[in-house]
C-alpha cells in the first residue's frame, strides 16, 4: 500500500511501505465469512448478511435492543418473529419485506453459515486492542489527549479499569485518532458514522483493521442515546461502540463490556409496606434497567459485579462455591486476585440463584464503599454465549450492602443467609435450608473447595489489586548508529529493540519527526532500500497500552559530510515524555489541522528540526526512498468480525 506521510515545514515524502500486517496475531478479520453476506434484494423479498445485535443506553434510563444484517454496501434492522434465537455473527438468509421505515419485517429465517469457530484458547483472554476515532462534522468535541488520557492515561482510564477488575486476564491497548471532520451523517445513524470515521482514519494514514475494536465518538447531534454498542462475547468480541457527546467512566467501560458479552447489571423496585418503607424483594417487582449503583453495567464505575465477572472468565474453579445445603463459609474481597471464594451461591425459590460477593473499599474503582460489606444479586444459570441479567437486592441493608449480625430469607422460605462476621481479610457467612438441604459444596470446575478457620473455602489472596502498568517500554534503536553515513543508493535495515514488563502492544518508526510505519509483532525492523543524498534523523517509539517508551535519535548523513545538527528527535522532552502516553509526530491529528488534536509536530522534534538537513535534497519529495518489511508475515486466522 502507499502511504502519504505528512512532513512539517512544508514539505512531504511519499513513502511505499510493503508487507504491511495491520494488528496483532489474535486479532483477525472474517473476511471470507463476511463475503457471504450480499446486499438485500427486495424483489425476492429475501436478505442475507452477519446477524448483529446491537444495544443502546438511552437518555431517559432505557435501553434499546436491535437486531440487524450487516451487508457489505450497510445494514439493515430486523423486526424478527417472537422467540427468534440467532447465534451473533452467524450468516443468516431472512425472508420477508421492508416496510415504511425500512426495517425488515422477518417472515422466516435460515443460517447459511455458522459464526467463526475461535482461534484462541479460551483459558487466556487475548489483548484487546482498541482504536478510538474521535469525529465531527460542524464543531470539534472531545479532544485527543483528554480521550487518551480517558482510555490509557489516568489511573482511574479503561486500561487500568478492566486490568483490576479482571485481576490482570485483561490488557487494553490501543491508540486514539483524530479528531477527524467527516461529512455530515444527517442524524444518528451507527453505520454511516463508522464508515465515515474508519474512511477519515485510513485518509490519515492508519489501518482501522489493524484493532479488534473500534469506538466512535462524535459532539451533540441530538441523538437518544448516550452509548450504544454490538453484542459481541469475551472471545469474540464485537467491534463498534458509539459515544453521543459522552465519554465518561460509565459509558466508555459498558459499551466495551457490551462488545464482550455482558448486558446491563439491574435492580427491582418492589413498592412500599403498609408501613410506607421500602419493600426490600417480593415475587412481584418493577425491572429497573440501569439499577446496580456500583457496577458500570449498570450505573456505577465500581467493580464489575460477580455475576458478570463469572461469565466473563475472571472468576473460575474455587471462586464460586456451589451450595444446596447448611453450611458456613468464608467469602473473600471482590477487588483482590483470590484462590478461595469470591462467589457464594445458592437456589432461589424460582430457579435462579442467589449471589453473594464481599465488597470492601480496596483499590482505585471501590476505594468510595467504606465501609463495604456483603451485596446480593440474583440471577440465572453463566451461559458462555449469552450475557447474564444479574438483579442487585439495592434495598437490603445499608444501601444494598450487610453487614454482621443481619440476615435475609428468600421470599418463599427456600433459603436464609446471615454475615456472621465481616472483617477486614473476609467475611463469613451461614447459610440455613428447611431442612438442612442436601448435598456438598462444589467449586465451579467440580472440584471440592478447601476449609478454613472452621469455614469452607481458602483465605488465600493477593495482598492489594492487580496494579496499573507504570513502566513504559525501554526503546533502543540498534542499528544505525547515530552519525552513520551511507552512500546515496545504499541499501540497510533499520533495526530496534523493545522490553516491556507486560507487553509491547506496538512500535512505530519516525523520520524526521512523521511517522512512517507502525508494527505490532516483531521483529522490530524496517527496510530502507536505495536511499538518496540527504541528512536523516530516525526514531523509534513504542507503546504497552499505557505508557510510552522511546529511544534515542540517530542521525544519517548520505552522501554528505557530516554536519552538527544538536540534540533534536526522540529526547524525551516534554512533548515526547515516556509515560504521557503521547503520540510522537503528527499521527493522530484531525484531517484538516483542528487545532483540538496534537499539532503536527508535537512529540518527536524540537522546533521545526523535522526537514531534511544540508544538500541539494533539502525541501524536495525523497521519491526514491522505500522502507519495506524485512520479513515474512505469518498469514492472520480468520476471526470474527462484529
Amino acid at each position: 500500500m502507499d502511504v502519504g506521510m505528512r512532513m512539517c515545514c512544508g514539505w512531504a515524502a511519499f513513502v511505499s511501505v510493503g508487507c504491511v500486517e495491520p494488528g496483532l496475531e489474535a486479532i483477525a478479520r472474517a473476511d471470507v465469512h463476511d463475503a457471504l453476506a450480499p446486499s438485500a434484494d427486495v424483489s425476492t423479498g429475501t436478505v442475507q448478511g452477519v446477524f448483529v445485535t446491537r444495544i443502546a443506553s438511552m437518555y431517559d434510563g432505557s435501553a434499546r435492543t436491535s437486531h440487524h444484517l450487516r451487508l457489505p454496501d450497510g445494514e439493515v434492522e430486523l423486526l424478527l418473529p417472537t422467540g427468534t434465537q440467532i447465534e451473533r455473527d452467524a450468516i443468516v438468509r431472512v425472508h420477508g419485506a421492508p416496510d415504511a421505515r425500512g426495517v425488515w419485517q422477518v417472515d422466516d429465517w435460515e443460517i447459511v453459515a455458522p459464526p467463526p469457530s475461535p482461534v484462541i484458547d479460551g483459558a487466556a483472554a487475548p489483548l484487546r486492542n482498541i482504536g478510538a476515532i474521535l469525529v465531527f462534522w460542524e464543531e470539534p468535541g472531545l479532544t485527543n489527549p483528554l480521550a487518551k488520557d480517558s482510555l490509557f492515561g489516568s489511573a482511574l482510564s479503561t486500561s487500568v479499569f478492566y486490568g483490576e477488575n479482571s485481576y490482570g486476564r485483561e490488557t487494553v491497548i490501543g491508540e486514539v485518532f483524530g479528531p477527524y471532520q467527516i461529512p455530515d451523517p444527517g442524524g444518528c445513524d451507527p453505520y454511516t458514522i463508522g464508515m465515515n470515521a474508519r474512511q477519515a482514519m485510513a485518509d490519515n494514514g492508519h489501518d482501522p483493521d489493524a484493532y479488534q475494536q473500534l469506538m466512535y465518538h462524535f459532539p451533540d447531534a441530538d441523538c437518544a442515546f448516550a452509548g450504544l454498542a454490538d453484542l459481541g462475547s469475551p472471545q469474540f468480541p464485537a467491534r463498534d461502540s458509539w459515544y453521543h457527546s459522552s465519554f465518561g467512566c460509565v459509558v466508555r467501560n459498558q459499551e466495551l463490556g457490551h462488545n464482550y458479552g455482558m448486558g446491563h447489571s439491574h435492580s427491582y423496585s418492589c413498592g412500599f409496606d403498609d408501613a410506607g418503607l421500602p419493600i426490600v424483594f417480593d415475587t412481584d417487582c418493577e425491572h429497573i434497567e440501569y439499577g446496580d449503583p456500583y457496577d458500570p453495567m449498570g450505573e456505577g464505575c465500581g467493580h464489575i459485579n460477580a455475576v458478570q465477572k463469572l461469565f466473563m472468565g475472571w472468576l473460575e474453579g474455587c471462586n464460586l462455591v456451589s451450595t444446596t445445603a447448611d453450611g458456613t463459609f468464608n467469602l473473600l474481597p471482590l477487588e483482590l486476585p483470590c484462590d478461595g471464594t469470591q462467589a457464594l451461591r445458592f437456589p432461589a425459590w424460582d430457579g435462579r440463584w442467589w449471589y453473594l460477593e464481599y465488597r470492601k473499599p480496596i483499590g482505585e474503582f471501590d476505594d468510595s464503599l467504606a465501609p463495604g460489606g456483603v451485596l446480593v444479586h440474583i440471577a440465572g444459570e453463566i451461559e458462555a454465549d449469552d450475557g447474564p441479567a444479574p438483579y442487585i437486592l439495592d434495598r437490603v441493608g445499608t444501601s444494598g450492602f450487610l453487614h454482621a449480625g443481619e440476615s435475609f430469607t428468600d421470599p418463599e422460605g427456600t433459603v436464609s443467609f446471615t454475615v456472621v462476621e465481616e472483617l477486614a481479610t473476609h467475611a463469613v457467612i451461614s447459610v440455613t435450608f428447611p431442612g438442612g438441604g442436601n448435598g456438598s459444596p462444589v467449586c465451579m470446575d467440580g472440584a471440592v473447595p478447601e476449609s478454613a478457620a472452621g469455614a469452607v473455602g481458602s483465605l488465600a489472596c493477593a495482598e492489594a489489586p492487580y496494579p496499573a502498568d507504570d513502566s513504559p517500554p525501554v526503546v533502543t534503536l540498534t542499528y544505525p548508529a547515530d552519525g552513520a553515513y551511507f552512500e546515496p543508493g545504499d541499501d540497510f535495515v533499520i533495526t530496534a529493540d523493545v522490553t516491556d514488563d507486560r507487553v509491547v502492544s506496538d512500535v512505530v518508526l519516525y523520520l524526521d519527526g512523521s511517522e512512517v510505519e507502525r508494527l505490532y509483532a516483531p521483529p522490530w525492523e524496517w527496510s530502507v532500500t536505495n536511499i538518496p543524498q540527504g541528512s536523516y534523523e530516525f526514531g523509534v517509539a513504542a507503546h504497552d497500552g499505557r505508557n510510552q517508551g522511546v529511544s534515542e535519535a540517530v542521525d544519517v548523513q548520505v552522501g554528505m559530510t557530516a554536519v552538527d545538527t544538536g540534540e533534536g528527535g526522540v529526547d524525551g522532552s516534554d512533548d515526547a515524555s515516556p509515560n504521557d502516553g503521547g503520540e510522537l509526530g503528527g499521527d493522530a491529528t484531525s484531517a484538516d489541522g483542528d487545532p483540538n488534536g496534537p499539532a503536527a509536530n508535537d512529540g518527536i522534534d524540537d522546533g521545526c528540526g523535522c526537514t531534511q538537513r544540508g544538500g541539494d535534497a533539502t525541501g524536495v519529495a525523497l521519491a526514491g526512498l522505500t522502507l519495506a518489511c524485512a520479513r515474512r508475515r505469518r498469514r492472520r486466522p480468520h476471526h470474527a468480525v462484529a
